[in-house]
């Protein structure tokens, strides 16, 4: 069966931005992946529909690879200071590994990172350098995951070290990056209670607005309501938060907002910093028009939850769709 919903979206996000954007007739490529790109990618794509379009062979980046100097090859890896440093050495020799790089990151690399490249070898060949920001794992058509188990003990560790910053960084990033491949630019609310809600819900805020900044048609559809992102977990049950959410019916002083919800309608251009008008050149892509609901938990989903955000998309007619993300890929059970 093909793919639906979220996994369809990143699949075609990977397939036309990354590989079919560098596509030659004629030419074959070797495609390199890390272990988190390798994940995404599984996840989403079929071997048969990446080797289809001029993918000769897919390589791990960490792993011993021989030298194929006659072809160009695709980089989709992480910005991980290990990725990073193993695309550098593949073209640290005087005979590199590949005849040309087109990188493709999955997430903002850092300024550090973006320097150690451009001081190295390979900045001579590369064709390509772009974030397609798809940081986090399709679990099902409704269903996402941000691969981090780690995250729920730092997220309500009673210590505020460095760890727990970063944590809350990285979170928020992925969850922007989920809203940024959705094209959804979403008012946002946390449960009232533990200050790390309210914390991680402002910095999901921010970084959305740096998405925005990099790509202004974000969030912009017709004939659309506003979309709500709802974080954390409650009581009571989380289909009635669903349904109360849709229905605008959740108490405001429970449930308070980042930002008053509004209609977005940016008609001036903005130009990213880094990047300028880079994102004009998307391929184009069918999205859905119409509203969404896009919750986050921390702790873990259960299945009897995950077939809520299913039965109430189903219940208003497919007018929503709710998505139900968690912050790993542990299951509690119902």
């Amino acid at each position: 069966m093909a793919p639906s919903g979220l996994k369809a979206v990143v699949g075609e996000k990977i397939l036309n931005g990354v590989i079919k954007s560098v596509k030659k007739d004629g030419e074959w490529k070797v495609l390199i992946v890390d272990h988190i790109s390798m994940r995404i990618l599984s996840s989403c794509c079929k071997m048969s529909d990446i080797m289809a379009e001029g993918v000769t062979i897919v390589e791990d980046i960490n792993k011993c690879r021989e030298p194929i100097s006659s072809l160009e090859a695709i980089y989709l890896i992480s910005p991980s200071k290990k990725s990073v440093h193993a695309l550098i050495n593949d073209f640290k020799e005087i005979a590199f590994t590949y005849k040309a790089a087109h990188i493709f990151f999955t997430d903002n690399c850092p300024d550090a990172l973006f320097a150690d490249i451009g001081r190295s070898r390979v900045a001579r060949v590369i064709k390509t350098l772009k974030e397609i920001n798809v940081a986090f794992l399709p679990y099902e058509s409704q269903v996402f995951s941000l691969d981090d188990p780690s995250s729920l003990h730092l997220f309500y560790s009673p210590v505020g070290d460095g760890n727990k910053d970063r944590m809350m960084e990285t979170l928020a990033e992925q969850i922007a990056t989920l809203c940024d491949t959705l094209k959804e630019y979403p008012a946002i609310r946390y449960r009232s209670g533990p200050e790390e809600n309210a914390r991680l819900a402002e910095e999901v805020y921010q970084r959305l607005n740096a998405h925005k900044a990099d790509n202004p048609s974000m969030g912009e559809k017709k004939e659309r309501k506003e979309s709500t992102y709802q974080l954390s977990r409650w009581t009571p049950t989380i289909k009635d938060v669903m349904e109360n959410a849709i229905t605008d019916k959740l108490d405001r002083k429970q449930w308070p907002f980042i930002s008053d919800p509004a209609p977005i309608n940016t008609m001036q251009t903005t130009v990213s910093a880094r990047f300028g008008q880079w994102h004009k050149n998307k391929s184009p892509t069918e999205y859905r028009s119409g509203p969404r609901l896009i919750i986050f938990m921390i702790g873990g989903v259960s299945h009897s939850e995950m077939r809520s955000a299913y039965e109430v998309t189903q219940a208003t007619d497919g007018k929503w769709e709710v998505l139900i993300g968690k912050e790993h890929n542990s299951w509690t059970e119902p």
